[in-house]
Formats: C-alpha cells, sequence, structure tokens
C-alpha cells in the first residue's frame, strides 16, 4: 500500500500561504529523526524525558528510523511539556542548539545553489514537505520591508511555539546567507510585553507585542541573492508526499505497529477524533481502520521476513498470540503462508544471484 498510496507533487505546487488550501488537508506529521534529535538535544542538557515521551504516546524505538513519521500533535505534548518543566532559557538553549546543529544544516544542504533566498522562503512549505509536511511559513514583502511568518491553525498559539518558530526562521535566513551573526531588525510576537520570551529578546531587536501572527523581519537586499551554503549541490530529488486522508492516516500509524498496542481507540486518540469520526471520514474513502492496519501488518510482516528473522520473531514484534495467528493472518491478506513466502524470498535472492 505504502508505495501505490504515495505521489509527486506537481513542481507548480507552491502552498505558499495558510488561506491557501487544497481540498484534502493532510494530519500534520514530522519525520522521527527530527523529534529524536530534539529529545537527543534535551536530553544532553539533563532533562529527564522518559515521562514526556510515555505522555505523547511515543517510544524510543518509534524515533529511531527515519522513515517513520511522527504525528504533530504528539511532538507539540514533548516540547510543551519541556518548556512548562525546564523554563524559558534551558528550552531556549537547547532548542537553539538542535535547530543550528541538526534540523537547518538537514534541510539546507537539500536545496539547489541556484535558488535565491526569495525562492527559498517563498516555497519554504514545498521545499521542506518531505520532512515537515504541515509547516505554514509564508513571505510577505512589502515596499520597505519584508517578514518571515509564521502561520498556526488556532488564532492562539503556546508561547514556546513562538520561542521556536523565532529561533527556526532567524537560523534559516542565516545559513542562507552565511551570515550568522544576523539578527532581525523587528520581530512580531503574539505574546504580550509581559512573557519570558519577549524579555530575552537583544534590546537593539525593535519588538511588536499582541500582534496577529508570528514573524521576523528580512532585508530586502538579501531576497535576490543567491543562497550561500557551505554544502555540495545535491543530487536531484523527488518531493514526495500523501494524496489522500487513507494515505496519511497509513504514514500516521506505521510506527506503531511495532508497538502491539494498535487498535482503532489509540488512532483516534492520536488523531484527536472519536473512533466514529475516524471511520467516517475513511469510510469517505472507501477505506476503513482495519484495512489499513491489516495492510500495515502485512507490509511489516514482509519487510521483518526479508530480515531473516524468524516466524516467532515477527509474530511477537507484530503483537500475535502465537505463530499460528500470526500465520491465518498473512495468508487471509496474500494468499500464501508464511513460510511460502520466505521461500520465494529464497528463490527470488538466488535468482538475482546467478
Amino acid at each position: 500500500m505504502r508505495a501505490s498510496a504515495l505521489k509527486p507533487l506537481a513542481d507548480n505546487e507552491d502552498h505558499l500561504h495558510p488561506t491557501q488550501h487544497s481540498a484534502h488537508q493532510p494530519i500534520p506529521l514530522v519525520r522521527a529523526d527530527i523529534v529524536n534529535a530534539i529529545i537527543m538535544q534535551f536530553e544532553k542538557q539533563g532533562f529527564d524525558t522518559t515521562k514526556t515521551l510515555q505522555q505523547a504516546n511515543i517510544s524510543r524505538g518509534m524515533l529511531f528510523d527515519a522513515n517513520n513519521m511522527i504525528l504533530n500533535d504528539c511532538a507539540i505534548s514533548i516540547l510543551g511539556q519541556t518548556y512548562q518543566k525546564e523554563g524559558i532559557l534551558p528550552f531556549a538553549n537547547a532548542i537553539a542548539s538542535v535547530i543550528r546543529d541538526h534540523l537547518i544544516p538537514d534541510f539546507v544542504k537539500t536545496l539547489p545553489k541556484a535558488l535565491t533566498v526569495r525562492e527559498v522562503l517563498t516555497k519554504f512549505n514545498l521545499l521542506i514537505r518531505d520532512s515537515i509536511p504541515a509547516a505554514s511559513q509564508y513571505l510577505e514583502v512589502g515596499e520597505h520591508n519584508a517578514w518571515f511568518c509564521s502561520a498556526f491553525k488556532h488564532t492562539q498559539i503556546r508561547d514556546w511555539q513562538e520561542v521556536f518558530n523565532i529561533l527556526y526562521t532567524t537560523e534559516l535566513v542565516r545559513a542562507l546567507t552565511n551570515n550568522y551573526n544576523w539578527k532581525p531588525k523587528m520581530v512580531s510576537l503574539q505574546q504580550g510585553l509581559d512573557k519570558d520570551f519577549a524579555q530575552n529578546i537583544p534590546r537593539d531587536i525593535q519588538l511588536l507585542f499582541s500582534q496577529s501572527h508570528t514573524k521576523i523581519s528580512v532585508d530586502l537586499d538579501f531576497l535576490d541573492q543567491t543562497i550561500k551554503t557551505p554544502y555540495p549541490e545535491p543530487k536531484p530529488r523527488e518531493i514526495i508526499w500523501h494524496s489522500t486522508f487513507t494515505d496519511t492516516v497509513y504514514t500516521a500509524l506505521a510506527p506503531y505497529i511495532h508497538e502491539q498496542r494498535l487498535d482503532i481507540e489509540l488512532a483516534a486518540k492520536l488523531f484527536g477524533m472519536s473512533c466514529r469520526t475516524l471511520q467516517r471520514k475513511l469510510h469517505q474513502e472507501k477505506s476503513a481502520f482495519r484495512t489499513i492496519k491489516n495492510s500495515l501488518m502485512f507490509n511489516t510482516a514482509c519487510e521483518l521476513m526479508s530480515l531473516n528473522l524468524s516466524l516467532t520473531q515477527v509474530s511477537v514484534q507484530l503483537g500475535y498470540a502465537d505463530i499460528s495467528h500470526f500465520s491465518r493472518a498473512f495468508k487471509r491478506f496474500s494468499g500464501l503462508t508464511p513460510k511460502q513466502y520466505q521461500a520465494a524470498l529464497l528463490d527470488d535472492r538466488q535468482d538475482q544471484k546467478s
């Protein structure tokens, strides 16, 4: 299901501004290795994240596979809880470090050298879509200034979200211009003057408080410069993402198959929906939760068997009571028993060697 569920984005698909919506709004996801980098930085600074991960319904094993996608709300839960427990300065220092050392370099390395700063900021949502599909940044350019803005689906955002977004957007402009001393001349905040973050921004930056959007000013002179990064020209890549609600649900639930606890109640909780609403949205696309779970089980079983795991190990990892239960389920999905599938795998490998 995974391969057929993905499609390349059209070259002219922009997603530039939060008012430009497509017919299908994907469930916000973020790549697991991004979440893992943040967790590792928190722990490097002495934060205990064990309980925080549990409350976010994330296991450490889910974060080790860069192909996994984590629900954005789970990542938000981790960041919000850490901010509340540790306070603004430790939180901001940890976030600034992971943004500067991991998130920004990983993104900038993928950018063709011929792009201008304007093009990157204008097409940011599309360029970063394989890592953070629900990114909502956009560029506003006026006669005298330009703003790189952050859009949120909620009118009122949490203070830590402004901390993260201001730090990220600032480090992004620095990386694109190769000017690591650069600071925005103005910062627009939704929070008020009395908040901790506002009080810790350098005094030579003009602050606008209680604004409708979080944004930083960008020098007009920068916009039409080609980006200046120390990385080699990247290989051309195809940006791939999902076309339907069903596809996105499949990808969001994939990490939980190994957790042996995937049922419709957990899925509905993760998506912030009732079980009935989740089933209804899937039914609209002629799909169902059971169909998605069965497909995930089948694809994961095939992946595990391709790694030469025993059928006992595969059935245990997928949460089956015994091999016979797993074998019956696998044959129902594929028409083959697991042993027949393993034999076909072996024949295929031998054919490739000959």
